[in-house]
């Protein structure tokens, strides 16, 4: 069980009330202190412990940072992907162009069970 608590937006600094990039927000409709019980099926759990355990997590529980322990930057997540697919689709697939952009995987978890 993955337990959510909030999300972080990149809105730049002149959109933010304290001149940051990043702004720290709560989950949608629920308190400021709620947090969001998400169930992993048991084949995935390794991955995200295995990550745990390799480089820990940021002092404010994220499980992902930069080198210098600050937010991933939005191009990052980009770059990352563009190398990933490279990596693990087949030619034919890349060709086709699915999941072209990480945004595209916004509905993929509808096909999992999670019983």
């Amino acid at each position: 069980m993955l337990n959510l608590s909030g999300g972080i937006i990149t809105a730049g600094k002149e959109w933010t009330d304290d001149g940051a990039v990043h702004e720290v927000h709560s989950l949608k409709r629920r308190a400021a202190t709620a947090t969001r019980p998400v169930p992993v099926p048991p084949q995935f759990v390794r991955i995200p412990r295995a990550h745990v355990e390799r480089f820990g997590v940021a002092q404010d529980g994220r499980l992902f940072r930069d080198e210098a322990g600050n937010y991933v930057e939005v191009a990052a997540y980009g770059t990352a992907w563009d190398r990933l697919r490279k990596y693990v689709l087949t030619c034919m697939e890349l060709t086709s162009g699915p999941a072209k952009r990480p945004y595209d995987l916004r509905h993929v978890g509808i096909s999992f069970r999670l019983y």
